[in-house]
């Protein structure tokens, strides 16, 4: 029997490549089911994250695990999509809080309901006890490696 190239022990047994690919494929289901709202993860996240109350970008950052830098592109981008605005704290002049406008919360309803619908499709292989403990075994990883970053 002939040895597994490197390559394809890579491809069929390294959790961590397997784990990359998966997170590709569902990268691009993720922005196909928010591409109609001009999208991505990482926006609707923050959008989630700053559903209802005003928080600070630092305040944002933090929750969702994004830095300084990437966060103020990402509140770019929502503002001019008519997402977001920001505005002054009354509490702490030197801070800017960030707010969903009307069609900001629309939107994250309407994106979390499709995103829901193109996860069902993307985990269709498992059933709902494997789907259970993929999710139970991932938030444990998520955890460990991601502390940072808290489900809320």
């Amino acid at each position: 029997m002939r040895e597994p190239t490197p390559a394809a022990q890579l491809v069929t047994s390294a959790t961590s490549h397997m784990m990359l690919r998966l997170g590709d494929a569902a990268r691009a289901v993720i922005g196909n089911a928010l591409d109609s709202w001009s999208l991505t993860g990482r926006d609707l996240r923050v959008l989630s994250v700053a559903h209802g109350e005003g928080l600070s970008q630092r305040e944002l950052g933090r929750l969702t695990g994004m830095d300084r830098t990437t966060m103020v592109a990402v509140v770019d981008k929502l503002e001019r999509l008519g997402y977001a605005h920001r505005e002054r704290d009354l509490a702490d002049r030197r801070k800017y809080l960030v707010r969903l406008t009307d069609a900001g919360t629309k939107v994250v309803d309407e994106a979390l309901d499709q995103l829901s619908k193109a996860e069902a499709e993307f985990l269709s292989p498992l059933n709902a006890a494997e789907q259970r403990q993929l999710n139970r075994l991932l938030a444990r990883l998520y955890e460990k490696h991601d502390p940072a970053c808290d489900p809320l």
